[in-house]
């Protein structure tokens, strides 16, 4: 790759802050991007003195310092600061102090340090702290304590040093922020064997000065200390980030250090639910109370909002006795959990938790008991909603507060971040530590003044991208006996979310030879991504020179060299005989029976050890043997061609010296057994080795490996690299320097133009492959426990449900089966199984392109499931190795159809959060004049466009009211129909089946045909503009839009026409929002309306739907305070039933009011007994 490619990127993402974007740029291993980017990175900063980058890597060993080092002193002016003032290498504590106790030692750190007694004292007691965190940091009982005190033991040590370089600049500690700039300008301009050391051990001693910042993935996502403090700052709220350039290697597997990092922090980061809220409340109670500063008070309490959550906040503090102590009648100490998805709730206690006020007790009994007067399953979504509104009202706050600090701040590193700003408000309000870090935690989403743009919007579909995961564990203790703990924490910024964030500040360039593959299980939801960030998500191929894109053809060199890459499938036997049929008998080769049978023999011994194993295809023994047996054949293969001098093999699991599994020692006997038999026939074979890298042999995998290769050319010998794909199947080298052989043999392939000194032309790529089975794409965990096993797979089917690769039904299986402890097997179609099982075949092939000269035959032999597994799907193959594809054309690849199986997921998902929009809208619809408001719009939309465009669903008002698009999940139109069939819910649980039939969407289907057939009321609707038949379109109406919004407001409208031309009675709306939705309409304040839709619907329960009509007559009595009736009318006939007078006389129940023919089949009888029901004249109070 050319400097003057990166150099075009940069350039161009620079250009368009303040709006940052996110460029990925997919490159093969062995193009020289990591080398060619700390070109371009010290190059760009040299000529542009305002630049910053953070180089952010997945491991320590691709810092690549030297290289970084040799391109800042050839490209930087001296005026532009050595490589030590301006690039910074920023470590773990662990490695700083490491270097601390290294320099010591070597008598690299400045004599003044080492000579002084109080250092001295402080370097004794950071080397004891070193040890104990070392000898503690993988029990995770003292990991953090040890942590903690090698956290303190450095901050003294810090101190100790700051002391001494007080000293050099002639002041005294404590440094005021006058004395430590002077310190930093010493450090920074001068330059000696003090200031040398510093700038390369503590570069946060002026992080600020420097443009190019290199550090891994994990210490980016988390902080760094400044030098004079004692406390971290977080990487992602920092000022050092704006306007940055953020270098991302290896970029999608990122991710996987960034989930870890929030799976560990939603398991660490917990308060008591109940102790949180009633802080809240007050806290607002203070605000009241005008007991805060005003300066604090009054930018709350000026704004409506405020008001609005305050008086949300009562009504769930009584609705729920949030005042009082909740109780479990369990005795355990850990009483269980709930997890709330966005789909339902996981409780590990296997039935729902309930809840009632005793009220003779004082105390809120919880409990798996039938009693559950206070909802305990709705109380916990309904609290973390509030919370979750609440910490989003005062964050905004706190931005205002920031601004405020820092327009008063000139020290850079001790500009007030939005965390700090947080922290003030939630300390003045009286919340503690714990609670504070919660509220934190759920997340400061795009805070900032740019923001993502709001028309790019998250379809509603992702809602783990927008919820994430609620976690409430119940806790009890003898200390707080009177009360259960009921501890909360929450899963809420993804990585896709995280990303955002620092799109708000910096650009992203993301580097990697799969940075774009679809698969959301190894690489971020890129169409998540895509859709939030429009236009500012870019292709980095698209700046590359036609030098460049010809450097990457690698087909064009292989065929321009005559290099022959050539695929096949392993053995799939189960004995070494098929492996000597198939590979010995063309060239005449027999071993004898016996020899096959004790090979065999050692071969079953090894099997019979291996416990029966589900999750590993259901026949743990056959699975192992055919493992081995695979393998084995590719010894057969290396062994037999004499023109691999180097040859990995790679398999999911390493092999050890343990029992069971692939053993170390077997593999090795059964390596040299094979050479020993086939050296009579190929005399080749003799001088082979087979050399096994492991972390579990106890030895440096980097100088292992190191020694393995060098094998060919120091032993003049074949070698057989054998390991797994986690341990050298990423991130290696695995070229080597050429023997004679080699060099008689090997063909050049270096693209044109190539630098003739470069090391590759010394090296050659490895001549053959083996590929294991992948196995451990998707967490499977039979125990369902509150930990991060069990929380990644919970996330990672979230992620799939999220991308429409499993539907409802498959999301609840595996939710059923995850609470009862069954193991379950991966879900079918699911493409970013597929994708990342082919994104680690991508990457191991990716080990053979390290070097420019290959042997004249590459061979790829790969096992039966791996040609099963690998995909091209949704992959641009132009951009993947030329080996992946010769192995995917050999595969014939005949993967599922991904797109009928995601068509049928998204219109089954999409109709599911339509159904649980409506459940939560209706829920407030009494209390929430917003959410009234809005449900009433939305009905109205809905029957406005039973099809639309989806420039009509977004564009329209009502949609952009919201954040996200609440009932508006239409779905795509097929061919653009007009009607479809789909198998209806059962128990209105919003699932529906799209593959078969039972229920309609249509007009017909609707009533609406029928009802424009009644004279004048396909008028009405067409003044209202509401379509009277429906007519093509993009989109068309979930089953739940349908049936819950449609049908109902057709009917209404329908209803109120009729009605008032048939009696000449004007029907009026409910005023009062305690009423809203209750009943339709009112007539002359005491009869209440409610017209049904339910043409189609004829198996509908009468007593419950009476029974549910009577509770809301009682809810509205109560509300206005004086007797009510209540009518309700069936718009379209079922049957020719007359009206009925129930319930004590209150209700009147019509079946009916036009037939299919649209004419009224009321007789004028019932017309006049309806009419004098409505006046309280009613010539019948029985039910006859």
């Amino acid at each position: 790759m050319q400097i003057s490619d990166f150099w075009r990127m940069i350039t161009d993402l620079e250009s368009r802050s303040p709006e940052h974007a996110l460029m990925l740029l997919n490159a093969p291993t062995g193009t020289g991007k990591s080398y060619t980017i700390a070109q371009a990175l010290c190059q760009y900063a040299a000529d542009h003195e305002n630049f910053r980058a953070f180089f952010v890597t997945d491991q320590k060993k691709n810092f690549n310092e030297h290289t970084f080092k040799a391109a800042w002193n050839k490209h930087a002016r001296s005026s532009c600061g050595t490589f030590n003032q301006r690039v910074a290498i920023l470590r773990s504590l662990e490695d700083t102090v490491n270097k601390i106790i290294g320099d010591w030692d070597n008598q690299q750190m400045p004599a003044k340090y080492r000579s002084s007694e109080s250092v001295r004292k402080v370097f004794k007691n950071l080397k004891m702290h070193l040890g104990l965190f070392q000898a503690y940091k993988h029990q995770a009982a003292d990991s953090q304590t040890s942590w903690e005190a090698l956290r303190k033991a450095e901050f003294e040590f810090r101190q100790a040093i700051t002391v001494q370089l007080a000293d050099s600049v002639e002041l005294t500690v404590p440094l005021d922020d006058e004395g430590q700039k002077k310190a930093c300008d010493y450090v920074a301009k001068q330059v000696n064997s003090e200031t040398k050391w510093l700038n390369e051990t503590y570069p946060t001693i002026d992080l600020y000065r420097r443009q190019i910042i290199i550090l891994t993935t994990a210490k980016f996502t988390r902080s760094y200390t400044p030098f004079f403090q004692e406390h971290a700052k977080s990487f992602q709220f920092a000022p050092i980030i704006h306007n940055a350039l953020i270098v991302m290697d290896e970029f999608d597997s990122t991710k996987q250090q960034v989930l870890d990092k929030a799976i560990d922090d939603a398991l660490k980061i917990q308060a008591d639910l109940i102790m949180l809220f009633e802080a809240l409340h007050q806290g607002f109670k203070k605000m009241d109370e005008d007991v805060l500063p005003s300066q604090l008070r009054d930018c709350f309490t000026a704004r409506k909002q405020f008001n609005v959550l305050k008086e949300e906040g009562k009504q769930l503090r009584s609705k729920f006795a949030l005042r009082h102590l909740y109780k479990t009648e369990a005795v355990s100490l850990d009483s269980g959990f709930v997890i709330h998805t966005p789909q339902r709730q996981l409780i590990s206690a296997g039935k729902p938790w309930h809840a009632y006020l005793d009220h003779h007790l004082k105390q809120v009994v919880l409990g798996q008991q039938a009693r559950d007067d206070l909802h305990f399953q709705r109380m916990l979504p309904r609290v973390y909603t509030f919370l979750r509104r609440t910490t989003r009202f005062f964050r905004d706050r706190a931005r205002d507060y920031q601004g405020l600090k820092n327009s008063e701040q000139s020290n850079f590193d001790d500009a007030m971040t939005i965390d700090d700003a947080c922290h003030s408000i939630y300390n003045a309000l009286g919340l503690s530590g714990e609670q504070i870090k919660v509220l934190l935690s759920l997340g400061h989403d795009y805070s900032s003044a740019q923001g993502i743009k709001s028309n790019y919007h998250a379809h509603s579909t992702h809602r783990f991208q927008q919820q994430g995961l609620s976690l409430f564990q119940m806790m009890n203790d003898y200390q707080h006996e009177f009360r259960t703990d009921i501890d909360a924490s929450f899963f809420k910024v993804t990585p896709e979310r995280y990303l955002l964030n620092l799109l708000n500040k910096a650009n992203i360039l993301g580097l990697s030879a799969t940075a774009t593959l679809p698969t959301v299980l190894d690489n971020y939801d890129l169409t998540y991504l895509r859709e939030m960030l429009g236009p500012r998500m870019i292709n980095g191929i698209e700046f590359l020179s036609a030098e460049t894109q010809e450097e990457l053809d690698f087909e064009g060199r292989y065929a321009k060299g005559n290099i022959q890459v050539n695929a096949e499938m392993a053995n799939i036997g189960t004995s070494f005989a098929s492996i000597f049929e198939n590979r010995l008998k063309q060239n005449g080769l027999v071993i004898e029976s016996t020899i096959i049978r004790q090979l065999d023999a050692a071969l079953e011994k090894k099997a019979n050890a291996v416990k029966n194993n589900e999750q590993e295809g259901g026949s743990g023994k056959d699975y192992f043997k055919q493992r081995y047996i695979a393998l084995f054949d590719s010894f057969v293969v290396f062994l037999t061609d004499p023109m691999l001098t180097s040859f990995l093999g790679l398999q999911s699991l390493l092999p050890g010296k343990e029992q069971g599994g692939m053993d170390q020692e077997y593999l090795s006997v059964t390596f040299d057994r094979l050479k020993e038999l086939l050296t009579q026939q190929f005399t080749e074979a003799a001088d082979t080795k087979l050399k096994i890298i492991s972390p579990r042999n106890g030895e440096n995998v980097q100088s292992d490996l190191a020694e393995a290769l060098a094998i060919p050319s120091h032993e003049d010998k074949r070698v057989y690299i054998l390991s797994a794909y986690q341990t050298v199947g990423v991130g290696q080298n695995l070229q080597h320097v050429m023997n004679e052989f080699e060099r008689e043999h090997a063909v050049n392939i270096a693209p044109k133009g190539a630098n003739s000194y470069d090391l590759r032309h010394e090296s050659v790529d490895l001549a053959g492959i083996y590929l294991g089975d992948v196995t451990h794409i998707l967490t499977n965990t039979r125990q369902f426990r509150m930990d991060a096993s069990g929380l990644r797979a919970i996330i990672e089917r979230e992620y799939l449900f999220d991308t429409y690769e499993i539907n409802v039904t498959t999301l609840n299986t595996f939710f059923t089966n995850l609470e009862r402890g069954r193991w379950q097997a991966y879900p079918k179609n699911a493409r970013s199984l597929y994708v990342s099982y082919s994104r680690t075949i991508i990457q191991a092939l990716g080990r053979m392109n390290r070097a420019f000269n290959k042997m004249p035959c590459v061979r790829i032999l790969a096992s039966a499931n791996v040609l099963g597994s690998i995909t091209g799907n949704g992959i641009d193959l132009e951009e993947t190795s030329f080996e992946y594809r010769r192995l995917l054309d050999y595969a014939d690849e005949k993967a599922p159809t991904f797109e009928k199986t995601r068509s049928e997921a998204f219109k089954q998902n999409a109709t599911l959060y339509t159904h649980r929009d409506l459940l939560f809208l209706k829920s407030h619809l009494q209390t929430n004049e917003q959410d009234a408001e809005y449900y009433r719009d939305l009905r109205l939309f809905v029957a406005k466009h039973p099809t639309a465009s989806e420039e009509e669903r977004i564009g329209n008002a009502v949609f952009k009211r919201r954040n996200d698009e609440s009932g508006f999940q239409y779905l795509p139109a097929e061919k653009h129909e007009t009607k479809y069939e789909v198998k209806p819910d059962t128990r209105d649980s919003g699932c529906f089946d799209f593959s078969k039939i039972g229920m309609e969407i249509s007009a017909e289907a609707s009533g609406l045909t029928i009802m424009c057939r009644y004279p004048g009321l396909k008028t009405h609707f067409e003044d209202l503009e509401i379509p009277t038949e429906w007519l093509p379109n993009e989109l068309i109406l979930n089953p739940v839009q349908y049936r819950n919004l449609y049908r109902g407001q057709i009917g209404e409208v329908a209803g109120q026409f009729i009605f008032e031309k048939e009696w000449r009675q004007k029907l009026q709306d409910f005023d009062d929002l305690a009423n809203n939705e209750l009943f339709d309409f009112q007539c002359q304040g005491e009869v209440a309306i409610d017209f049904k839709n339910w043409q189609g619907q004829p198996n509908k329960d009468t007593e419950k739907e009476r029974q549910h009509v009577a509770q809301k007559l009682r809810h509205l009595q109560v509300n206005t305070g004086r007797e009510w009736r209540v009518i309700i009318a069936n718009v379209v006939a079922i049957n020719k039933g007359k009206p009925t007078i129930t319930i004590d006389g209150k209700i009147l129940e019509i079946s009916g009011l036009i037939d299919e023919q649209g004419k009224l089949v009321l007789t004028p009888e019932q017309k006049i007994q309806i009419g004098r029901f409505l006046h309280a004249r009613p010539n019948d109070n029985s039910d006859d």
